[in-house]
């Protein structure tokens, strides 16, 4: 199998497909502005794929057209062989691929990513050359917190919890709190050196980042979260998520607005502010939350 993807800013609906089809060749095409991500694209491809480089303009629908045509000829590839991803890139040139996808009556593929759940239509053309939905379906879990990353991002280390006292035991008791519920879960994590996350957290195919704040300094989580939710790091996809030890009165409103804005999800966690430890009615708050932030139900 033959798999053409399109890539653009969004790795993730590339590399799912490629992790579920499991082609032989898998031909990146990228533009000038996503040659980065179309290398880091390969890097993830399994082992016994090979990944073809393709260079094509961003909006110019004709020459993506015929550099497609080009590259399927001079391969002598088939429709039998060829599928398409259509869902990154630009809209130039998705209309492109589904024009040389619809000439050859090779079969294409669309992940939908909306409402926490990976959903992948597969859809074939009829002799009219009219497309239709052969399969839609739920894929499973195909990565892990280290493939998201590396996706993203060209480094990152795994720093641990917070060296500091209080925020660290906070660090921790949500950790432990999380991880029976999770797929995955990380603590500490710095990207390319210069950010750091306090928690990366995994559901099947979406992740989450997390950063757990004692006291007033609930604000730099904030930055932090909507700086590493930017094109810049890990993308719009990742759930943002700040977990506070302290309830968030009429005096925070501000705040509130400002994550809200930032489409921040906020978690008050008030038991460990008193006691040091999180009640069970939190534990059952926090895996409640983040649970339905990454599309998971959490059995009562």
């Amino acid at each position: 199998m033959i798999t053409i993807s399109l890539i653009g800013e969004q790795p993730i609906p590339n590399l799912l497909p490629s992790r579920y089809q499991s082609p032989n060749t898998a031909v990146l095409v990228y533009t000038d502005r996503t040659q980065i991500a179309a290398k880091r694209l390969g890097r993830l491809l399994p082992g016994n794929c090979e990944a073809v480089f393709c260079l094509v303009s961003a909006y110019n629908i004709r020459e993506i057209v015929q550099t497609l045509q080009s590259l399927i000829a001079e391969n002598r590839w088939t429709a039998a062989n060829l599928l398409f991803n259509l869902t990154g890139g630009t809209k130039a040139m998705a209309l492109a691929a589904y024009l040389v996808a619809a000439e050859q009556y090779a079969p294409f593929l669309y992940l939908q990513s909306e409402g926490k759940k990976t959903r992948l239509y597969r859809y074939e053309f009829d002799a009219a050359r009219t497309p239709y939905v052969s399969t839609d379906q739920l894929l499973p879990g195909l990565i892990t917190i280290d493939d998201y990353l590396c996706a993203y991002v060209d480094n990152y280390q795994l720093t641990g919890f917070a060296k500091n006292e209080a925020g660290g035991l906070f660090e921790r008791a949500v950790y432990e709190a999380l991880k029976p519920a999770m797929d995955e879960i990380v603590a500490g994590v710095s990207l390319l050196g210069a950010l750091e996350i306090d928690l990366v957290v995994r559901c099947d195919n979406q992740v989450g980042i997390i950063e757990a704040k004692t006291g007033p300094g609930v604000k730099k989580g904030i930055d932090q979260l909507n700086t590493a939710g930017g094109q810049r790091y890990l993308g719009t996809y990742t759930c943002k998520i700040l977990v506070s030890d302290q309830y968030w009165d009429k005096s925070r409103s501000d705040l509130r607005q400002l994550a809200e804005a930032r489409q921040i999800e906020v978690i008050e966690l008030s038991s460990f502010h008193t006691s040091q430890r999180l009640s069970p009615e939190d534990v059952e708050r926090l895996q409640r939350s983040v649970c339905k932030q990454l599309g998971r139900e959490v059995n009562k």
